[in-house]
C-alpha cells in the first residue's frame, strides 16, 4: 500500500512547477562569479574556486555587462590579465540563471576549436548546472554550437560567412584587433547589426590587446579596441601609494601616472632587479609584492569623475552607451616575472630593435605584456644649424610681439651662475616665434633675491608690433628646478615666497592637471614617463633638504623630455609657416658671423634609435633646445592642443579683445639688471662693453654659447 508504483510524487511536481515560476536571483556579474565560478586547467585537475580578490579590476567591466546601462563594453588589455574570464563568467551566468542567445567570435577556426576544447568544455563539466542543461544529442553539443535548451551559444571565427543570418542578444568579440577586417571594415559596426533586433537587451563585449592603435594619444586610436575605448566612458584604474596614500593611476593617459621605473642602460638582470613602480606624488618606490593591496583598494574612474590625491571621487560618470575599462600590465598578478619581468622584456626587445631596425618584437612586448598601444620610432629628419640660420627672418624684431601672436610663455633654464629665460609667442594652430632671450648672471643656488628678480623680468610684458604702445603680458611663466646643488631648495623657497606675496595664481584645472601662471618644471628622461603631469612632491630624491621646504605645497610640471624633444625636432623640419611652424628672428644670429651658438644649441642633441635624446658632443651646450621645450611644456599645460581657434579662450584671443594686453605703458616696470655683484671694471674694460641686444660668445671662445645684456 505504501509503494507509489510508477507514479511521480505529486508534491515534488507541484514544488518543481512553483520553482519554475520563481524569477532567477538577479546578481551583478562580479558577485555571481565570486559565488559560483570554478576554474579548471582542462587537463583533469580538480576545479578550484575563482578568487575574485586577486583581480578586483574585473568587477567594473563585469558589472557593466549586467547593469542594463550599456550596449557595449570594451576592455583593452594585455595577455594574462584575466580579461577573457569576464566573458566566461557572463556565459556561465547566462546559461545558469539568465538565458539569452550567445555569439562568441574569435580570430580563426583553429583558434575557436582550441579554445572551446581547452576552456569552454572543461568549464561546462566543472559546473553541474551548466552540464545538466546541455543537450545530449550530438547536434546540440558540437565544437561550435552548444544547445542549453532555453538558450544556444555559437563559437565562430570572424569572417563574412559566419556573420550571415547570425543574431545574438549577447555577443563576445575576443581579440578583435587580430580579426581579418580586409573585407568587412571595423568589427563594431558589423557586430552591432547582429544584436540590433533585440533593442536595449542586446549587449556587445569587446576585448583585445591594443594592436591596432598607434601611440598613447587618442588621436592615434583610429582602429580596433582602442577606437571603441576612445569613444567610451574611458575608465582608468586608480590605486593608492603604500608610502604616502595618494591615489594615482598605472594608466599612461592619467593625469597622475604611476610609471614603472628602471635604468634602461643597465644590464638586463639589473633592469629586472631594480624595476619599481614610482609614485608620482611622493616619488617613493613601490615593490612588486605591494601591488595586491593596492589593487584591493583600487577603483575605476571615468570621464565626468575626478579623483583627488586622497582617493575621494567627485562628479558622476557621463552617460555613454559604451563602457570602457583599460587594463594595463602592471595591474595583473599574472604578469610573467612581475614588474621585473615586464621591464626586462621591454628593454631586451628595444635593444634588439635598435640593433636590427625591426620593431616587431618590441611591439609585441609593449602591446601584449604591457597592454599599451605601441609608439613606433618616429622618423625625424635632422635639421642642420646652418639651415635654421638661413631661415632666420630679418622682418622679425626681437622683443616685439607680431600681430598674429595670441599669448606668450616664458621659461628659464637654470645654471649655477646664471638664468637663461626665453619668451615664445604662440598663434593659431601652434605656430610660434622666439620673442626674446636673456642670460642674466646670478648665483641661483645661494641668492634668493636673484630668483625674485628673475620672476620680475620674466613677467615683464612685451610691446606689440602695431605701434600702439600696448603690451602683451605672459600667460605662463616657468623655470627649471634642477641642476646645481641647492637650486631645488631655492626654487621651492622662491615659489612659496611668491605665493605669499600674491605673485602666483592657480588658474583652474585642465585635463585633470592644476594650471598655475607660475610653475616649476622638471624633465623626466625615461621613455616610460608620462608626457605631462602636475605633481606636489613631498620629497625630492636627490635633494632631501628641499623636501623640508616643499612639503607637498609646490606645483611641479613634470614632463617627458624625450617626447617634447620629438615635438621640437618635427616642428623645426616644417618648411612653411602654418601650424607648429617655428619662426626664428634674425637677431638670434651672432653678429660676428658663424658659427651661431644659439642655433647650434638648438640642434645639439641627436635622437637615438630607441627614442631617447643625447648630446651629439659630450659637454656640448643645449640651452636653446631646453628653452624651446620648456616654453612648449607651459603652452601644453595651458591647453594649446585643445584650443578651438574659431572660439578661443579670452587669453588666446586677438589683441583687441585679449585681457593680457596692457594699454598703459606706464604700468610696466623696467626690467631688473639681474647681474651678480662683481668687482668694479677697469675703464678700458667698461669701454669695450657691447651694446644692448648683442649676442656673442663670452670671452671670444668658439662655440661658448650666446650672451645677451
Amino acid at each position: 500500500m505504501n509503494d507509489p508504483g510508477p507514479f511521480a510524487d505529486a508534491d515534488a511536481l507541484v514544488l518543481d512547477a512553483f520553482q519554475a515560476l520563481i524569477p532567477p536571483e538577479r546578481l551583478a556579474l562580479s558577485e555571481y562569479a565570486a559565488r559560483n565560478r570554478y576554474l579548471t586547467d582542462g587537463i583533469g585537475e580538480e576545479p578550484v574556486k575563482f578568487d575574485a580578490s586577486r583581480v578586483p579590476y574585473l568587477a567594473g567591466p563585469s558589472d557593466a555587462l549586467t547593469s542594463g546601462l550599456y550596449r557595449t563594453v570594451a576592455v583593452p588589455g594585455p595577455g594574462q590579465c584575466a580579461k577573457t574570464t569576464i566573458a566566461e563568467n557572463w556565459f556561465q551566468l547566462s546559461v545558469e540563471t539568465d538565458p539569452a542567445s550567445f555569439l562568441w567570435y574569435m580570430q580563426t577556426d583553429p583558434g575557436v576549436k582550441a579554445y572551446v576544447k581547452k576552456r569552454i568544455e572543461p568549464m561546462i563539466r566543472a559546473h553541474p548546472r551548466m552540464a545538466e542543461r546541455l543537450g545530449t544529442d550530438p547536434a546540440a553539443d558540437s565544437m561550435g554550437f552548444k544547445d542549453f535548451g532555453s538558450m544556444q551559444a555559437e563559437f565562430l571565427s570572424f569572417n563574412k560567412n559566419n556573420l550571415i543570418n547570425k543574431n545574438g542578444v549577447r555577443i563576445v568579440a575576443d581579440e578583435v584587433d587580430n580579426y581579418d577586417l580586409s573585407e568587412l571594415g571595423e568589427a563594431k559596426p558589423v557586430l552591432d547589426v547582429r544584436k540590433q533586433v533585440f533593442g536595449d537587451d542586446g549587449c556587445l563585449f569587446m576585448l583585445s590587446h591594443p594592436d591596432l592603435a598607434v601611440g598613447l594619444s587618442p588621436a592615434g586610436w583610429k582602429k580596433g579596441i582602442m577606437a571603441v575605448y576612445r569613444d567610451s566612458t574611458r575608465c582608468m584604474w586608480w590605486w593608492p601609494c603604500p608610502r604616502c596614500g595618494a591615489h594615482s593611476s598605472p594608466n599612461p593617459g592619467a593625469s597622475r601616472f604611476m610609471a614603472l621605473h628602471y635604468d634602461a642602460d643597465a644590464p638586463l638582470d639589473e633592469v629586472r632587479d631594480m624595476a619599481r613602480l614610482r609614485c608620482p606624488v611622493c616619488e617613493g618606490d613601490i615593490e612588486d609584492g605591494e601591488r595586491e593591496a593596492m589593487n584591493a583598494a583600487g577603483r575605476w574612474v571615468g570621464i565626468g569623475e575626478e579623483i583627488g590625491r586622497d582617493g575621494r571621487v567627485t562628479g558622476a560618470l557621463l552617460p555613454n552607451p559604451t563602457y570602457g575599462a583599460w587594463i594595463v600590465g602592471v595591474m595583473s598578478p599574472f604578469a610573467d616575472g612581475g614588474l621585473g619581468g615586464l621591464a626586462r622584456a621591454r628593454v631586451s626587445a628595444e635593444r634588439d630593435a635598435e640593433q636590427s631596425g625591426d620593431e616587431k618584437t618590441a611591439r609585441q612586448v609593449v602591446v601584449k605584456q604591457w597592454g599599451f598601444p605601441f609608439v613606433p620610432s618616429r622618423k625625424i629628419g635632422a635639421v642642420e644649424a646652418e639651415v635654421l640660420v638661413e631661415r632666420a627672418d630679418p622682418a622679425l624684431k626681437l622683443g616685439v610681439v607680431p600681430a598674429w601672436v595670441r599669448f606668450v610663455t616664458v621659461w628659464a633654464d637654470v645654471q649655477a651662475n646664471r638664468f637663461e629665460p626665453m619668451w615664445r609667442g604662440w598663434g593659431v594652430g601652434g605656430e610660434s616665434v622666439v620673442l626674446r632671450v636673456e642670460r642674466p648672471e646670478a648665483e641661483s643656488a645661494t641668492d634668493p633675491k636673484a630668483w625674485d628678480d628673475l620672476l620680475d623680468l620674466m613677467q615683464t610684458p612685451l610691446p606689440l608690433a602695431d605701434g600702439s604702445g600696448r603690451l602683451l603680458r605672459p600667460r605662463a611663466v616657468g623655470m627649471d628646478m634642477g641642476g646645481a646643488a641647492g637650486v631645488t631648495s631655492r626654487a621651492y623657497e622662491a615659489w612659496l615666497r611668491w605665493q605669499r606675496a600674491g605673485k602666483v595664481r592657480k588658474l583652474g584645472v585642465a585635463s585633470g592637471r592644476d594650471v598655475w601662471d607660475v610653475v616649476l618644471t622638471q624633465g623626466a628622461p625615461t621613455l616610460n614617463a608620462p608626457r605631462l603631469q602636475v605633481v606636489y612632491p613631498d620629497e625630492v630624491r636627490k635633494d632631501r633638504a628641499a623636501s623640508a621646504v616643499a612639503k607637498g605645497r609646490v606645483p611641479v610640471a613634470r614632463f617627458n623630455a624625450n617626447l617634447f624633444k620629438d615635438d621640437l625636432a618635427l616642428a623645426l623640419t616644417r618648411a612653411e609657416p602654418g601650424p607648429w611652424y617655428v619662426h626664428l628672428p634674425e637677431g638670434l644670429k651672432d653678429r660676428s658671423g658663424p658659427p651661431h651658438p644659439w642655433f647650434e644649441q638648438l640642434v645639439a642633441e641627436q635622437r637615438r634609435p630607441n627614442g631617447t635624446w643625447r648630446k651629439a658632443v659630450t659637454g656640448g651646450r643645449n640651452e636653446a633646445a631646453d628653452q624651446m621645450v620648456g616654453t612648449h611644456v607651459l603652452a601644453r599645460l595651458h591647453g594649446i592642443g585643445r584650443i578651438n581657434w574659431d572660439s578661443p579662450p579670452p587669453w588666446a584671443a586677438p589683441h583687441d579683445v585679449n585681457p593680457l594686453v596692457v594699454a598703459d605703458v606706464a604700468v610696466v616696470p623696467a626690467p631688473p639688471t639681474l647681474r651678480a655683484p662683481r668687482p668694479a671694471a677697469a675703464p678700458a674694460a667698461a669701454a669695450t662693453r657691447k651694446p644692448e641686444g648683442y649676442l656673442g660668445r663670452p670671452g671670444g671662445r668658439p662655440g661658448g654659447g650666446y650672451f645677451r645684456r
